[in-house]
This record gives structure tokens, C-alpha cells and sequence, in this order.
């Protein structure tokens, strides 16, 4: 079950990825671990560094995958890019601006929220 979660979760981010690339987006990397947690996808929007929370649900029987980017994920995501920021002081300089956006991936149907907030 692990093994299928792990597939499923780097497929949504593949699709996600692919999805910011076909707007205007940059890579810069993806699954970025530190103590306090995970960040999906590290992009950039022009003069934002842009930290990317995906959700995939394959049906809604159970929710919809925004239901999963809530007030308690978000503060968590904001503090691994915090301590993100404070160990690439490179990127930190390129970018003054940083926001969360979040990828939710409901089947194949992709809806993209920029700025999510607490």
C-alpha cells in the first residue's frame, strides 16, 4: 500500500509539475525534506520563489483534495520553506518575494490556487 501511495503521490507531482512548466513556471526542485517536514514542488514565477503543495484524490467519495490543503498544512508548509530560505541564501537573494500555491488533482481535472493563506 505504501508502495502504490508513493507512486500515486509522484505521479500527481509529475502532473503538477508538467502543468506549472505549460504556464510560465521554473523547476527549481522537488520533494525538499528537512526536520520539520516536506515541500511537493520548489518553482519559481517570475520574481516569486514559489513553494507548491499538491493533493491527488482519484474519486471524491471521501472529500476533495482541497479539503487536505488546510490551516494546518499551510502553517507547516510555510515553516519548512522558511527554514528552506534560511539554508539557500542564493535563492533567498534572487527572490524577494515567496508565496504557497497549492496543485489539487481530482482524477485528471487540475485546479491550481495561487497564494493560499492560513
Amino acid at each position: 500500500m505504501k508502495k502504490y501511495n508513493f507512486s500515486k503521490g509522484r505521479f500527481a507531482e509529475d502532473m503538477a509539475k508538467k502543468y506549472l512548466e505549460e504556464k510560465g513556471y521554473v523547476h527549481i526542485l522537488s520533494n525538499y525534506k528537512n526536520d520539520i517536514g516536506e515541500i511537493d514542488i520548489v518553482m519559481s514565477d517570475r520574481q516569486w520563489l514559489v513553494f507548491v503543495e499538491v493533493k491527488y484524490k482519484s474519486d471524491d467519495s471521501l472529500g476533495l483534495p482541497e479539503d487536505m490543503v488546510n490551516r494546518v498544512k499551510i502553517s507547516q508548509v510555510r515553516r519548512v520553506a522558511e527554514l528552506f530560505l534560511l539554508t539557500n541564501k542564493d535563492l533567498r537573494k534572487k527572490f524577494e518575494k515567496y508565496r504557497i500555491d497549492a496543485v489539487c488533482i481530482l482524477r485528471n481535472k487540475i485546479s491550481h490556487y495561487r497564494s493560499v493563506q492560513e
